[in-house]
């Protein structure tokens, strides 16, 4: 019962309460007349010591709540949680109730009800004790524990924040909170509310002895940097550690106190995200029409998702899988605080020439994130004419199309597998850069009414996207491993999708045409620390050498193509940007007249081409041969 009671909606809970109080209310004017009589009565006789009718004798108690309700609702009586209800809010009860028995005093007086003068200071005696009787019983009922809560829990820190979170677990019966975390020295042995303040050196011991099921981290603690030092203080219990909500939407209903969730990968990963600046978030797309290609992947959704949040005058994806283009349409639509109507969807590809200029002429593009391409590294190994069809050629026909119909902005998506490829992916990812850059050159010289800048971004593992190895650890965990990781030294960057797309969109921003952006990624982490982690996380142990518990990690090769580590960078020139994790790499580029040669051999390619033969074409034509150390030589698989 109590929990339904505290899972009720907010509106609803006032209700009741308001219920609750008519009740006691009317309860109080009749039992004034009551104790006044001497005896108790039935209201339906009248009052027989004044003649009273009963018509008016209901009146008059009926008189009682309506007056007294609207006075409670007008000092926010409504709007405290009974479960926190203090002194001042008994106080305020009281004072509220004295006004409205006053109030109804001199309305009866002024109507000329013949009521003894005794009943106005007893009804107004009695309506503050019971309304503040019903608040008192119902905070203690509500806030009272069941025997054997299930689960001991600690609290990290213990600030306002810790303390309205212990104020609220206090009420639920299956935490009972056995104490709270903290750094500071002075405050050890110390406790609040007789529950103790400890030390983050004992909490081993702590965990042990007191069988403590869940360490709670507060909103406000759960930005990267912090939480990911909270993480490295309770290293050893991490699987333990909970991330609640803000305790705002808690009481608003927006959230549960229950809904706590769990440490993710992310929240090791992850950095502290720079704040944002709000003008190169916006310069390319408030009020404009933006055109996303690839818009139902990974990248090209979470860019849908946030162009669409920055007020663009039309949002349009372009997607050739029908099922990701419904999926990320109806996503943006059911949200209800967007504009349906500034959203358009094309269904189709964009090494489809024809289609794709057709999309750019029926609609006035001022700018395009393009992020459309083939990605997978191992597939396309064995699968290159689609690479070369969709991250060549169709990155040359969106441009092509851009050109031609006046867009101001195009911004492409590339990779850090475009740096020194050894594998078909990057090889056409660099191409395609190298293509763009070439456009951009030619427009400068020759093509004068042209005002388009295009752009590259470049950056490396984006976390939970669809070739991301985080997805694929998960579903091998859920199975009980084993967990494959090429080699014990592989290294890549890691970076959170929504990081990495805000930093593509305030890249498109700084653009001035031609320009290559590289990422800040931060540190590269090893692989094979990676799956551990995630192992720990889920509450299982990595299997030991010659033992069969836990979940095991093999070494499957590195893939063809596959480099030991991923670089940003082809050489050492770069330029600083106008924001911190931007940076302009300075590197070579082909002319356009060299561009157009191969890209009329890439378009007339035969489909029947020797893989070698493709391999040494696309070497070719990026100019990639040197600085191959510790890369993978894929021509001699």
């Amino acid at each position: 019962m109590k929990d339904f009671l505290l899972n009720l909606p907010r509106n609803i809970k006032r209700l009741i309460l308001i219920f609750v109080d008519i009740a006691s209310l009317s309860f109080a004017a009749y039992l004034a007349f009551v104790i006044r009589a001497g005896s108790f009565f039935d209201p339906y006789n009248g009052y027989a010591i004044t003649n009273i009718t009963p018509d008016e004798l209901l009146l008059v108690i009926s008189l009682a709540p309506i007056i007294a309700v609207p006075v409670l609702i007008y000092f926010r009586l409504y709007r405290s949680i009974t479960r926190y209800i203090s002194s001042e809010t008994f106080s305020k009860i009281a004072y509220a109730l004295i006004i409205s028995g006053v109030a109804w005093s001199s309305i009866l007086i002024y109507l000329g009800f013949p009521i003894p003068r005794l009943i106005y200071p007893t009804y107004i005696l009695f309506s503050i004790s019971f309304v503040c009787y019903t608040r008192f019983t119902a905070r203690n009922y509500l806030m009272s524990r069941a025997l054997g809560a299930t689960n001991n829990v600690l609290i990290y820190s213990i600030d306002n924040e810790a303390k309205a979170l212990f104020q609220h677990l206090s009420n639920h019966i299956k935490y009972n909170v056995v104490g709270f975390i903290t750094s500071d020295s002075k405050l050890e042995r110390s406790v609040f509310s007789n529950t103790p303040i400890i030390n983050i050196n004992d909490i081993d011991s702590i965990v042990e002895k007191k069988n403590i099921k869940e360490i709670l981290i507060p909103d406000i603690y759960q930005k990267t940097g912090e939480l990911r030092n909270i993480i490295k203080n309770l290293h050893s219990h991490k699987k333990i550690i909970r991330k609640i909500p803000s305790l705002e939407n808690i009481v608003t209903g927006k959230a549960n106190i229950s809904d706590f969730k769990k440490i993710d990968i992310k929240d090791l990963l992850g950095r502290e995200t720079v704040k944002s600046d709000s003008y190169l978030l916006k310069s390319c797309i408030e009020n404009k029409t933006v055109l996303v290609t690839g818009a139902g992947g990974s990248i090209g959704s979470e860019l849908a998702r946030q162009i669409i949040s920055l007020k663009p005058k039309l949002l349009i994806l372009f997607e050739q899988s029908e099922y990701f283009l419904y999926k990320i349409e109806n996503e943006i639509k059911s949200n209800k605080q967007i504009d349906g109507s500034k959203l358009k969807i094309y269904l189709g590809s964009v090494s489809d020439k024809k289609y794709t200029e057709y999309v750019f002429s029926s609609n006035k593009v001022d700018t395009v994130y393009h992020a459309a391409a083939c990605k997978h590294v191992p597939l396309i190994e064995s699968n290159p004419l689609s690479a070369i069809t969709t991250n060549i050629l169709g990155s040359y026909y969106v441009a092509k199309s851009a050109i031609k119909n006046n867009v101001k902005n195009f911004i492409f998506v590339s990779s850090d597998k475009a740096v020194r490829p050894t594998n078909i992916m990057g090889s056409t990812k660099r191409f395609a850069e190298i293509t763009l850059q070439s456009m951009q050159d030619n427009i400068l010289k020759y093509n004068e009414n042209s005002k388009i800048k295009f752009c590259i971004v470049r950056f490396g593992n984006v976390l939970d996207t669809s070739g991301s190895v985080i997805p694929l650890f998960r579903e091998q965990i859920s199975k009980g491993g084993p967990l494959t990781v090429t080699h014990p030294d592989i290294i890549r960057y890691f970076m959170t999708i929504e990081e990495a797309v805000e930093l593509v969109i305030q890249a498109g921003s700084l653009s001035d045409g031609g320009e290559i952006y590289i990422l800040d990624m931060g540190e590269p982490i090893k692989v094979l620390e990676l799956a551990k982690e995630m192992i720990k996380l889920s509450g299982n142990n990595v299997r030991k050498k010659n033992s069969v518990d836990g979940i095991e990690i093999i070494f499957t090769g590195l893939r063809p193509g596959e480099k030991m580590y991923e670089e940003l960078f082809i050489n050492d020139e770069k330029r600083n940007t106008l924001h911190k994790d931007i940076v302009c790499a300075i590197e070579s580029k082909l002319s356009y007249d060299k561009v157009i040669e191969y890209i009329d051999t890439f378009e007339n390619i035969k489909l029947n081409i020797p893989h070698k033969e493709l391999q040494s074409l696309l070497s070719e034509s990026i100019n990639c041969d040197d600085n191959k150390k510790n890369i993978i030589d894929i021509n001699k698989k």
